[in-house]
């Protein structure tokens, strides 16, 4: 069992997950905190500034910061984060240049950290450029923030950078800051009209050139996140150090204040490697800083991200979805190739922890842990107290067992980056699935008539809206999208659908302008399919006003459908003597495939109108690098779209429409 592990019996239960306030508007607030909460509990927190000085003080200046480096991680204290994030920010001041915006292109590391905290440190906003980004987006980001100054992580990056300038694509860039390389490395720069800095010479300046902290105060502007861009430009989300911390003071509040009284100290180890373009990191390593925890920073390669857990140890890690149904995925396929008598006993160990959480039960202390699932929860270094989960739903299959198999909880939280991640949390007693719980302890929500899609609020469906202290304070250079978003009371429009269910919990089913009318006038939302159908590898839904019926294109695991060929019949054996491609365009293989999708859309409550009928199969991932998915790992349906236009019309033709 983890060390000091959070069970359910040690957690008051709830009955409901939200309480009604009067009202005609049906507005719902947080179960234990009816008055929404407007910060963090500590009265001297108001900034991320204050943060880390309260993290140096809770760890008695301990290990804030960590990379690894030689095989191994290597900790940077807070004090010397500090230290040397002031020195930091001193030699930028020194270069004279606009810096009331400054952009941070790259992968999480030690100095990318460095860099946003130079910024924290003398009221600079913060300007993430999403290294997974087109650079079209960048450039656009860049001119739009009117960024003068870019702390850069590659000379690569740099490289990239200083084309487009000379290009004429980036106007006002001047000056790149390396954070790793070195100057003369970098192509053009001189001619593009643009200084490199090396990051020793940025620090030597700040030595030379002292400058006295400029602490920030809560009503600015902390950092300018840009949403996913799943279609048209990308939004500047403008969220200040108040609205943060009101994100981070509801995890807080939730899980660390009565009745629950989670402890959360400077023992807690946090694995990051989700990009610190989304805001859901900034939530999660503030909120382990504000505990006195430490950050560890992943290798940089994912898909080392196993090893460098493993390598880690954390206490407590952020997932998406995604991820936990790779790792639910990975796990059954090595099962899958076990002796008959290890495949029986994770079958028991398995339905017995199920059963248990079905009656509420959340312990990692059974039997079947020490004897079974402490070899799974060994692949995230078995010290997890915590995993949270975020960004898109989560199937309740995947969530139940990732609740059992990992020894610690999994919470569940859903939002947007236009109000700090988090505006629903789950109970830390919850067991239950289908839902992403009720209102955050900042938060009220309340549901809104989508007549278009037949929702109506009076049956507790509707467009989730929520208001509180972490609701953005607007689109960078864009009031009109502002106030469309944001009401005149404060309400934060999602476009996302909910459902109230009898226990107070919200559950999100379906999505404003995310669905397809069929040619036969029925509506149908994709994501919600693909995150039914997402138990299998990674799928996205397509279809046409013009058709009647979805296709699908899928991507294989090639190993796991080879397994399920042969466990499934003799007559399909012949199909593991092809190659690769054949095996994949064989109407044998996409047939089964079809089969095996559908008939999990059907236990999972899919009409027929949802089922697709036909599908492509192919080993291509849909990563954000391709342009496929957004830097929060959702689909980029209409580039997906557009790249399987003709594999599309090739499905469609293929299947005689009724």
């Amino acid at each position: 069992m983890p060390h000091n592990s959070i069970n359910s019996c040690d957690l008051p239960k709830s009955a409901v997950h939200s309480i009604l306030l009067p009202g005609e508007e049906r507005i719902r607030g947080n179960v234990f905190f009816p008055e929404p909460i407007t910060g963090l509990p500590c009265d001297q927190v108001k900034t991320v500034y204050d943060v880390f000085r309260r993290g140096k003080e809770m760890s008695e200046d301990g290990p804030a910061i960590g990379d690894i480096r030689n095989g191994d991680f290597y900790w940077t204290k807070y004090s010397e984060v500090i230290g040397e994030s002031s020195k930091l920010g001193a030699g930028l001041l020194s270069l004279g240049k606009q810096t009331r915006r400054v952009g941070v292109a790259g992968i999480n590391s030690l100095r990318y950290s460095l860099a946003v905290h130079s910024l924290i440190n003398f009221s600079i906003t913060s300007v993430p450029l999403y290294h997974n980004s087109k650079m079209d987006d960048l450039c656009y980001i860049i001119d739009s923030c009117e960024l003068e100054v870019v702390y850069c992580d590659s000379v690569e990056r740099a490289n990239g950078f200083v084309e487009r300038k000379a290009s004429g694509d980036i106007r006002g860039l001047s000056s790149i800051i390396l954070l790793h390389g070195l100057k003369d490395d970098v192509v053009g720069a001189s001619e593009a009209g643009v200084e490199i800095w090396e990051f020793d010479e940025m620090l030597a300046r700040g030595i030379l050139h002292p400058s006295d902290e400029r602490p920030p105060s809560p009503d600015d502007v902390y950092v300018i996140c840009h949403t996913s861009g799943t279609t048209g430009r990308p939004k500047g989300v403008q969220t200040t150090h108040r609205n943060l911390l009101a994100a981070v003071g509801g995890l807080y509040a939730q899980w660390c204040c009565p009745p629950n009284n989670i402890s959360f100290e400077s023992s807690e180890v946090y694995f990051s490697f989700l990009s610190l373009a989304h805001i859901y990191e900034h939530l999660m390593q503030n909120f382990v800083a504000y505990c006195g925890g430490r950050v560890g920073i992943y290798s940089g390669d994912v898909t080392r991200l196993l090893p460098d857990i493993q390598l880690l140890r954390p206490t407590v890690i952020a997932l998406v979805p995604r991820l936990l149904n790779k790792f639910y995925e990975s796990v059954h396929t090595r099962i899958s190739t076990q002796s008959l008598l290890v495949r029986l006993l994770f079958s028991l160990a398995k339905w017995w922890k199920l059963r248990m959480l079905s009656r509420g039960e959340m312990h990692f202390d059974t039997i079947w842990d020490r004897f079974v699932f402490s070899k799974i929860s060994t692949m995230l270094g078995g010290r997890i107290r915590l995993l949270t989960t975020g960004g898109a739903p989560v199937s309740p299959e995947v969530k139940n067992f990732s609740r059992i198999a990992y020894g610690a909880p999994l919470f569940e939280g859903y939002g947007q980056t236009e109000c700090g991640a988090a505006g629903t949390l789950n109970l830390p007693s919850d067991t239950t699935a289908g839902h992403v719980g009720g209102p955050a302890p900042w938060a009220q929500i309340k549901l809104i008539d989508a007549p278009e899609l037949g929702y109506f609020s009076k049956d507790d469906k509707g467009e989730v809206c929520f208001r509180g202290a972490a609701v953005m304070a607007g689109y960078l250079g864009d009031v009109s999208l502002t106030t469309k978003t944001i009401d005149a009371e404060g309400w934060l429009h999602t476009g996302d659908i909910g459902q109230w269910l009898p226990n107070g919990s919200l559950s999100i089913i379906d999505r404003k302008n995310a669905f397809f009318k069929l040619a036969q006038g029925d509506f149908v939302a994709p994501e919600l399919i693909e995150n039914v159908y997402g138990q299998s590898p990674l799928i996205f839904v397509a279809g046409r006003t013009t058709r009647s019926f979805l296709v699908a294109v899928i991507v294989v695991n090639v190993a796991a459908l080879k397994t399920a060929l042969s466990n499934a019949d003799q007559k399909l054996l012949h199909l593991l003597a092809l190659s690769e491609c054949e095996l994949l365009e064989a109407q044998t293989t996409r047939s089964f495939v079809l089969a095996e999708l559908n008939s999990l859309g059907r236990g999972k409550g899919l009409t027929p109108i949802e089922l697709a009928r036909n599908v492509h199969l192919t080993t291509e991932e849909f990563t954000a690098e391709g342009g496929f998915l957004t830097s929060t790992l959702k689909i980029r349906r209409h580039i997906l779209a557009r790249h399987y236009h003709s594999v599309i019309d090739v499905l469609y033709d293929e299947v005689q429409s009724v």
